[in-house]
């Protein structure tokens, strides 16, 4: 029941954001008041500073250690979102991990296109190191098109020969930029927030006047993905883009690239953030696996489906 009563608030909310909408001001206005008591759990400890000159949240649970830390990079199609938007989701996965969360407040299109969200994950990335946290102890994560710049960021810390992190954690991302798609070709769903066409209207906002072969060219799930870290990946099938996250999961088997999927069934896009008991369970299922990856074993919340 509660489950019901969720996707249909989802469902409301989605159609007042994106419903007649003059621009992306607008829209980000909109998130803006309906996400304005979005809160960490009271044990996390919420601030803001600055990576490489970047705004960051950053959300502390007791006695984290100083020398891990996850970099984590908001959804929103690259034109909305924020860090204070996904606090339902980061505040629980710093409390789990025992880890200290940074949520980088990216630049957003379409005032900024591709490639400034990735420039500014990159640069993000490095400033983490400069700190003094060792790459083997950083977790990269993030949701939507935050989570296809996770894979994105994964791509480029290896091509720059950085050290690379100890896990890239996924949900329900954005890897697919051209209409080839899954998101367009999977046929309907019952996902009450995103559709194909917000998905387009999206990507049209981050890369505009980009042809279709271009965008297929940038689309990380076209990239070679071999060498890059153990990975961890979050799907729900109602969400257009499970489709797209099939393909990654096959790619990364083919690849020889460790990859743990996990699909829930009758859920949708980026349900973690959602008040209800799977999205508490998902998040800590994503959380024991990064901290796992950055500890070498499973701490916090754990839960079974």
């Amino acid at each position: 029941m509660l489950i019901s009563l969720t996707r249909l608030m989802a469902r409301a909310v989605g159609a007042w954001w994106f419903g007649a909408a003059p621009d992306w001001v607008e829209v980000r206005r909109r998130a803006t008041l309906s996400t304005k008591s979005s809160s960490a759990p009271r044990a996390v400890t919420v601030t803001q500073d600055q990576l490489a000159g970047l705004p960051v949240e950053i959300l502390t649970p007791p006695a984290a250690p100083a020398d891990a830390a996850v970099l984590y990079l908001h959804g929103g199609g690259f034109v909305m979102g924020s860090p204070k938007m996904m606090r339902p989701l980061t505040g629980p996965l710093a409390l789990d991990m025992n880890t200290t969360v940074y949520a980088l407040d990216y630049r957003l299109a379409p005032e900024y296109t591709h490639p400034a969200p990735i420039d500014d994950a990159e640069a993000a990335y490095r400033a983490l190191l400069a700190r003094g946290i060792p790459a083997e102890r950083i977790a990269v994560a993030g949701d939507s098109a935050g989570g296809g710049l996770t894979l994105e960021l994964g791509l480029r810390i290896r091509d720059a020969g950085l050290p690379a992190p100890a896990v890239l954690g996924m949900i329900c991302p954005l890897i697919d930029f051209s209409p080839d798609s899954m998101a367009f070709h999977g046929g309907p769903t019952r996902e009450p927030l995103l559709t194909p066409k917000v998905i387009a209207k999206c990507l049209d906002g981050y890369l505009p006047g980009v042809p279709a072969d271009e965008r297929r060219a940038i689309s990380p799930i076209y990239q070679d993905i071999t060498g890059l870290p153990p990975m961890v990946l979050h799907s729900a099938t109602d969400d257009p883009l499970s489709g797209d996250g099939r393909r990654l999961a096959d790619k990364a088997a083919k690849a020889g690239v460790p990859l743990r999927h996990r699909e829930y069934r009758k859920l949708w896009h980026v349900f973690h953030a959602m008040p209800m008991k799977p999205a508490r369970a998902a998040v800590g299922d994503m959380a024991a696996m990064l901290a796992e990856g950055i500890y070498g074993h499973r701490t916090g919340y754990r839960a079974t489906h």
